[in-house]
């Protein structure tokens, strides 16, 4: 397991059925779906993320399928053996063999060797799916009446996606009509035909059968490669830092082949959001087409389901279970929102002296409209399970302070009331979406341990209506800030000047804006006087005094009558600072201040050596996000031009991945090639280890392309680091292509164009790695 080679995973507990892809099921774990509220705070409820509701689009650009159709062909009434792809072996399945290079399970294993290997995809999903684009598809699929579910499985799936001729009609066809399935409160009939939903429905109910198996059967049909997946899921059953248990934790979703590459779906996950009481007779269920779970990233999927199999976790970096267990607890909605972790890569973190400071990359573009709560609580057992809220020593005081350090950051700042171990969930929503059912709903879980407090711990200023810094009321109002342009100000005991610019004169309106400062956790503060901002020109100012602590500045709008809006607050934090004295003769030298600055920049360069692509995108994300980017602008030019180069190298690796072995069977039969394709092929085998010597000999070259399982062409290419590579192999590489060029050899044959590709783009990054 982790990032290991990879071996044959055992075989499952399994009885017989025929019909059954996967005939016991394991456990296909629901995401957890209550958000806990601590008392007094604003309640998140939990709501799917995604809508059914989408807006008309062509499908004219949508591209067509280039996968091999199935070599058997169906008809009503036929009772074919399906093809079945699993990362495990069933012991239903005597016929069964493993493929060394598709890391799979299959009682057709040949047939493999058509299809891509698990491989990085070098595209997202939002570069190869919209569902504007899709919605005649979710049309013609809602439309199949519930007759159908008796109809033969060949029908069903002619009705819902057969005159599609692109792999992602056909897909999402069949995942919309899945997850609108009310599998729980319909009652299927038990006798019906083995070749019918109706049969299938059933015993998916009856638990028969799990999603991911009845999935990969209805894509069967469809012509679509499906693998059933199994591995480790973070969902109902997981508790936030705990180590995952085998028992508890396993489950199965799928792999779909679309268009050369692997996508994933959890139709289980996507199919229902269970809402009500813990009591059986109080559920109720909404099925839904939730988005998050279809073709889902790999990028994503990594933070919740774990495979057994490190190969199909289809990333370049692998993970290990313990990574698996100790990164951050990241929920849909913090990808629904474009999110990125910028300071807490790990769920288990700690508090030190009692308050913790968690920075999120947010989007420039589309943050503006997304809001956040924090929801502490304490964990009440020894196993960590248990949580109540958290009890504040004072009033007119939170333990949170959420606010923008700039558009482009967000910081969730916490101090906690004792030591202990707290679980952290963060929530937020889209202010622009109007949906009935959307509010709140997780971001992030983190649990932290809190070691020390400090003597007399300071909490957060209650949050105002316009929450913390200038925002959207201030322009509302014709307003700029000028001085301050956050929620914190940090300053040193003596004058403060907060001041603001009229930019709008149309808007602003002569508006009356006061203010009032009081101490965090006053409990005066109602009582106090409001004062005048000061205007001079365009310009509003106010003017005054601080002592040393920590205080709330509210910021109002005036109306009259005794009526004022909130427009804007500021947390003000004076300190003097620490007079640092060294002792006479003492070897110790004083603690430099936090510089900011060089730990970016030992981020980026700890990035930079790493060449890891997800370590890379993190550190010029923080950078940016932070404001550095002027400071750091070597630095973030070579970062981004590695970023450039690897994924240049993944494009690469997948072109050949994608090649189908009639391709390469076709270069291989050839008597004899032309002199360029036979040169490409020695390239290629040259930076794979093959001796030189050896390829001078057609015949030869044909052995070796021919060779299939842990010792096939693409596995080879697959597995090869340029790291590893040696100077002269690389020269030798260089000097056998220099001649060469691709628009020569690419009319005769694609297949060798890729290789040809391939060995050149190897051959520059490693000689510019050595150049660095």
């Amino acid at each position: 397991m982790g990032g290991g080679a990879s071996k044959p995973p055992p075989s499952a507990t399994t009885t017989n059925d025929p019909y059954s892809v996967v005939d016991k099921p394991t456990t296909e774990q629901k995401p957890s779906d209550k958000v806990n509220t601590t008392e007094n705070r604003t309640k998140p409820t939990n709501a799917n993320a995604s809508s059914n509701n989408v807006q008309s689009g062509s499908s004219s650009n949508r591209p067509k399928s280039n996968q091999p159709k199935s070599r058997t062909k169906l008809k009503d009434g036929d009772e074919p053996q399906a093809w079945e792809l699993l990362t495990y072996l069933p012991t239903y399945g005597k016929e069964f063999e493993f493929s060394h290079t598709h890391y799979l399970y299959s009682n057709d294993v040949a047939r493999l060797e058509d299809f891509a290997p698990p491989h990085t995809a070098p595209t997202r999903k939002h570069e190869i799916f919209d569902p504007d684009q899709y919605q005649h598809v979710d049309e013609r699929t809602d439309a199949v009446k519930d007759s159908a579910l008796e109809k033969p499985l060949s029908e069903l799936i002619r009705l819902l996606c057969g005159d599609y001729d692109d792999d992602i009609s056909k897909v999402r066809a069949l995942y919309r009509w899945f997850t609108s399935q009310p599998v729980e409160t319909t009652a299927y009939k038990k006798g019906s035909k083995p070749n019918t939903a109706m049969y299938q429905l059933w015993h998916l109910k009856n638990k028969r059968n799990t999603y991911a198996g009845l999935f990969s059967l209805l894509c069967w049909y469809a012509d679509l490669p499906c693998a059933i997946i199994r591995g480790y899921l973070k969902g109902s059953t997981y508790e936030v830092g705990q180590k995952i248990n085998k028992n508890t934790h396993q489950g199965e979703w799928n792999a779909v082949l679309v268009d050369g590459n692997w996508r994933f779906i959890n139709a289980f996950w996507g199919a229902c959001v269970l809402s009500g009481d813990e009591d059986e007779d109080s559920k109720n269920y909404f099925y839904t087409c939730d988005e998050n779970f279809f073709l889902t990233d790999p990028q994503q999927l990594i933070y919740t389901h774990f495979p057994e199999e490190p190969n199909w976790q289809l990333i370049d970096t692998k993970k290990t279970i313990e990574e698996f267990e100790t990164m951050v607890f990241l929920k849909d909605r913090f990808f629904n929102l474009e999110m990125r972790v910028l300071s807490h890569p790990y769920c288990n973190t700690e508090a030190k002296d009692g308050e913790i400071d968690i920075v999120f990359g947010l989007h420039p573009e589309k943050s503006s409209n997304h809001t956040f709560l924090c929801i502490p609580t304490f964990f009440v057992d020894k196993d960590k399970h248990r949580t109540k809220p958290v009890e504040l020593p004072q009033k007119n005081v939170q333990l949170d302070f959420i606010h923008r350090s700039n558009e482009n950051v967000l910081s969730v700042k916490v101090r906690f009331p004792k030591i202990g171990t707290y679980k952290l969930e963060i929530v937020g929503k889209d202010l622009a979406v109007n949906q009935p059912d959307y509010d709140y709903d997780w971001v992030a879980i983190y649990k932290v341990t809190v070691n020390s407090i400090p003597e007399r711990q300071v909490f957060f200023p209650i949050l105002e209506e316009a929450g913390w810094g200038p925002g959207k009321i201030i322009a509302e109002l014709g307003l700029e800030a000028i001085t301050h342009k956050t929620g914190v100000i940090k300053m040193q005991p003596g004058q403060l000047d907060v001041k603001f610019k009229i930019i709008d004169h149309a808007k602003f309106k002569e508006a009356n804006v006061t203010y009032k400062v009081s101490p965090i956790g006053s409990e005066d503060e109602a009582r106090l006087e409001n004062h005048p901002f000061q205007q001079t020109g365009d310009i509003l100012e106010a003017s005054f005094n601080v002592t040393e602590g920590e205080f709330k500045m509210k910021i109002s709008h005036n109306l009259g009558g005794g009526n004022e809006r909130n427009i804007c607050n500021y947390h003000i934090i004076s300190a003097v600072p620490p007079v640092v004295v060294q002792q006479v003769g003492s070897e110790k030298a004083p603690e430099p201040e936090h510089d900011e600055l060089g730990e970016l920049r030992d981020k980026l360069s700890s990035a930079i050596d790493s060449q890891n692509l997800e370590d890379l995108e993190r550190a010029v994300d923080l950078v940016e996000s932070k404001g550095y980017a002027t400071k750091l602008h070597n630095e973030l030019r070579e970062a981004k031009d590695l970023i450039a180069r690897l994924k240049r190298l993944q494009k690469l690796i997948h072109e050949v991945m994608t090649l189908n072995q009639r391709t390469i069977s076709e270069i291989r039969s050839y008597a004899h090639p032309i002199a360029e394709i036979h040169t490409v092929m020695r390239a290629t085998l040259l930076l794979l280890g093959n001796p030189e010597e050896e390829t001078k000999d057609w015949k030869n070259v044909q052995a070796v392309i021919g060779k299939t399982g842990k010792m096939s062409l693409k596995r080879r290419i697959q597995e090869l680091d340029v790291n590893k590579l040696k100077a002269e192999t690389v020269m030798r590489t260089k000097a056998l292509l220099r001649d060469i060029k691709l628009e020569d050899i690419v009319i005769i044959s694609a297949g060798a164009a890729t290789f040809y590709n391939w060995s050149n783009g190897m051959a520059e990054e490693y000689e510019q790695r050595k150049r660095e």
